[in-house]
């Protein structure tokens, strides 16, 4: 049976610690800076809890760094020496922020969040290691946790992580948007789920499939709408920038 430990409190910690617990994996510590959240999590997972100004020891197999990026280097070195897989889940951090001889980067390819149900059999997580025997044992823990694993080096990984900002992390803003102006208008966001569903469903290239008054050179429907969202003048910068950015994609 591996012994992991596992240094963060959060969203990413709770899915991959139960998820582990589940696979037979047995969660030796959790370590937080938050006690309360440390505590929390170590007793679902039946754990010991560790206070951060605690060192870790190294007879773990598995370290999971489940912490903000620029954290990462520092709660490494909260670690001691260890012959352990020392692993962290950044999308933009370097590998050489974990200093132990045996490390990987396991950045999944979603947004995590331990109030939602997740699927892990359709989920890729981006691998990265610098050496044979760490690339090995990260690749095992991909399978066991029922994942895919997608290797990349450093650069493709952040190169891989803006895409991933573009298309999760803005989109989710756009519905933020839309939600707000539904809301004040008396309108039920259900009625456009079917929208949002086929945006993202349909096939080949995103430029093909472009619609709406920015490729149409409608300006009287952008200013029209531009007005539209005069009590919220940031959301009026990302419309009239999004409209510029189609414009200019269409040589219009």
């Amino acid at each position: 049976m591996s012994k992991v430990s596992i240094i963060g409190a959060g969203n990413v910690a709770w899915v991959f610690g139960q998820r582990l617990k589940s696979k037979g994996y047995e969660i030796r510590e959790v370590c937080s800076r938050s006690e309360k959240k440390g505590r929390a999590l170590a007793q679902e997972l039946q754990a010991e809890y560790i206070a951060f100004n605690k060192k870790l020891d190294g007879h773990s197999d598995i370290y999971l760094l489940a912490i903000n990026d620029g954290a990462i280097a520092e709660c490494a070195s909260l670690i001691s020496s260890t012959k352990g897989l020392v692993v962290h889940f950044s999308g933009s951090t370097s590998l050489h922020a974990v200093s132990q001889p045996r490390r990987a980067v396991l950045w999944p390819l979603r947004s995590i969040a331990k109030s939602h149900q997740t699927d892990w059999s359709t989920m890729n997580i981006i691998l990265e290691s610098d050496s044979d025997l760490a690339s090995v044992r990260a690749m095992d823990l991909v399978q066991d946790l029922g994942a895919k694993a997608v290797r990349m080096d450093e650069s493709r990984r952040k190169q891989a992580h803006l895409i991933a900002v573009l298309l999760n992390n803005f989109s989710n803003h756009l519905l933020h948007m839309a939600d707000v102006i539904s809301a004040e208008q008396g309108l039920d966001p259900a009625i456009f789920q079917e929208l949002i569903t086929s945006s993202f469903l349909n096939k080949g290239p995103a430029k093909n499939r472009q619609t709406g008054p920015a490729i149409r050179g409608d300006q009287g429907i952008i200013e029209s709408q531009v007005k539209m969202l005069k009590d919220h003048p940031e959301f009026q910068l990302i419309y009239k920038s999004m409209s510029d950015s189609i414009i200019k994609t269409h040589n219009l």
